[in-house]
């Protein structure tokens, strides 16, 4: 029995750990932080900010950092097929996006048309601050093998 509660209080530690290091290292965690905001009728210039937060919903919620991209007044996302929070998204889910410090409620629908343009605006905003990815086959194949989807405003 006593060798039972050491068990359970060293994985209570250790999933507490676990829990307080996902959000803020490479390994997607679970909170998105934020102010809860109303999604703007016109998203503001985004063309220096590199990163936004996701959530998507599951068993255990993914947040994942991500790169995206603005066009015509419409967010974009371009995340890796077999990926674990790819694979949890579903077309038309609800998801959350943490825009530095606000947080919407969107829908995430998948893109069927015009894929190549998203890819090139990608692309062109991503180049001169990152060139040792885009500017190599790592960006083709990651490009390649990725599902685009859009973030829209929920009526």
């Amino acid at each position: 029995m006593k060798a039972w509660k050491i068990f359970v209080a060293l994985a209570s530690v250790a999933f507490i750990a676990l829990i307080i290091r996902l959000p803020i290292a490479t390994t997607p965690g679970f909170f998105i932080g934020g102010n809860a905001s109303p999604t703007p009728v016109i998203w503001p210039d985004t063309s220096s900010i590199h990163e936004i937060k996701l959530r998507v919903e599951g068993t255990i919620p993914r947040v994942v950092i991500i790169w995206f991209v603005a066009i015509d007044n419409e967010l974009y996302i371009v995340g890796e097929t077999d990926s674990g929070w790819v694979s949890m998204l579903e077309n038309g889910d609800l998801v959350q996006m943490r825009l530095q410090d606000s947080t919407y409620s969107l829908q995430a629908n998948a893109v069927n048309a015009g894929e190549e343009e998203i890819r090139q605006h990608w692309l062109v905003k991503y180049e001169a601050d990152y060139p040792e990815f885009v500017n190599t086959s790592a960006s083709e194949n990651f490009l390649k093998y990725s599902s685009i989807y859009r973030l829209s405003r929920i009526n």
